[in-house]
């Protein structure tokens, strides 16, 4: 069962589950706020439930998209227009519109759910920015020239956690994505096997327990260097992994 803050989040529609974005301000916690969306849906998908992302019409909602596409966020089914009216998800699910429409609300730190909105979910969780320095919220993200490095670096802060460094340049995590799409490359030449159920396991049960994608990444780390893993299972359960950390670990396979 998914926890965020501490709380369960029981899907509140038969094999659905629903996500709605309230993040309209332009900046790194508008950014953060649909990374953490896609990651819910990820969560979901593996799950075996059907997810949904909605959002509210964001500030400058090209740039965003933009961005999105390079951080290997899914852009949303439906984006509300104003003035929000749950009218416009008629036809949307597929079990229909009851309250709550959606299991989970995500809001960025700056602003909160409008009253009109906040009702539409069950739970809603808050996003954190940017601590004072380099970046600050309302200005442009650079992604820089892998943008998935910026991913892997927001994803080790967690959701809820101010940003504690400046995202461009990552060079820690540019230099530990490409070491895990080389191993990767070189363990899917070795004799399949089974994925590890024990690091599937807990990558899984960080993602559960309040999407802790440190967690999720810090076993990632430890099983490209167990020794006593087959280089076989460590491929099957890298790309199983990539499913929900959506890093393109399996990108120079057959290179």
């Amino acid at each position: 069962m998914l926890r965020l803050d501490g709380i369960e989040v029981r899907p509140a529609h038969r094999r659905e589950f629903r996500v709605l974005v309230a993040a309209r301000s332009a900046g790194l916690e508008q950014l953060r706020s649909y990374l953490t969306a896609d990651l819910l849906r990820r969560y979901a998908e593996g799950a075996g439930l059907t997810p949904a992302v909605i959002d509210l019409h964001p500030r400058r909602e090209a740039e965003l998209r933009a961005a999105c596409g390079r951080l290997n966020i899914h852009p949303p089914g439906r984006t509300l227009a104003r003035p929000f009216d749950v009218g416009q998800l008629a036809g949307q699910f597929p079990d229909g519109i009851r309250e709550p429409v959606f299991d989970v609300g995500v809001h960025a730190a700056g602003e909160t759910a409008a009253a009109r909105v906040r009702p539409l979910a069950g739970h809603w969780i808050k996003v954190a920015g940017a601590a004072s320095g380099p970046v600050a919220d309302g200005e442009r993200v650079e992604l820089g020239e892998e943008p998935l490095a910026v991913r892997m670096k927001l994803m080790r802060q967690g959701y809820g956690a101010e940003l504690t460094a400046d995202l461009s340049p990552c060079r820690g995590e540019d230099a530990e994505l490409a070491r895990w799409r080389q191993l990767v490359a070189g363990w899917a030449r070795s004799p399949s096997g089974a994925m590890s159920r024990q690091y599937a396991d807990a990558i899984s049960a960080a993602f559960t327990d309040g999407l802790d994608t440190p967690a999720a990444l810090g076993e990632l780390a430890v099983l490209a260097d167990d020794p006593a893993v087959p280089d076989g299972v460590k491929f099957e359960t890298f790309a199983a992994a990539d499913r929900l950390v959506g890093l393109d670990l399996a990108r120079d396979v057959g290179r």
